[in-house]
């Protein structure tokens, strides 16, 4: 693979996660705001991120990548949820 097809990949997979972190926001404000049974949307979520890495392993992104991308993003998330929602 080209070194520009690969900064492409690596910009739409950051991309991407920044996608599901702003989803992940609105489901935890979404839950606390409405509440009630959420138990389907807080599944489908960590899902969606597990297929999302199965993805960008087949497209040829290292597991060293992937799990460095899995750890900010968590941490990201959680910060989030801290600062933000509480």
């Amino acid at each position: 693979m080209e070194e520009n097809d690969r900064g492409t990949l690596y910009f739409n997979m950051s991309i991407g996660t920044l996608g599901l972190l702003i989803i992940a926001v609105g489901l935890f404000k979404y839950v606390e705001t409405v509440g009630g049974d959420s138990s389907y949307t807080l599944l489908g979520f960590p899902l969606t991120m597990i297929y999302l890495n199965y993805l960008e392993g087949k497209a040829g992104i290292s597991k060293k990548i992937l799990w460095i991308k899995s750890i900010i993003a968590i941490s990201l998330l959680i910060i989030i949820y801290i600062f933000l929602l509480n």
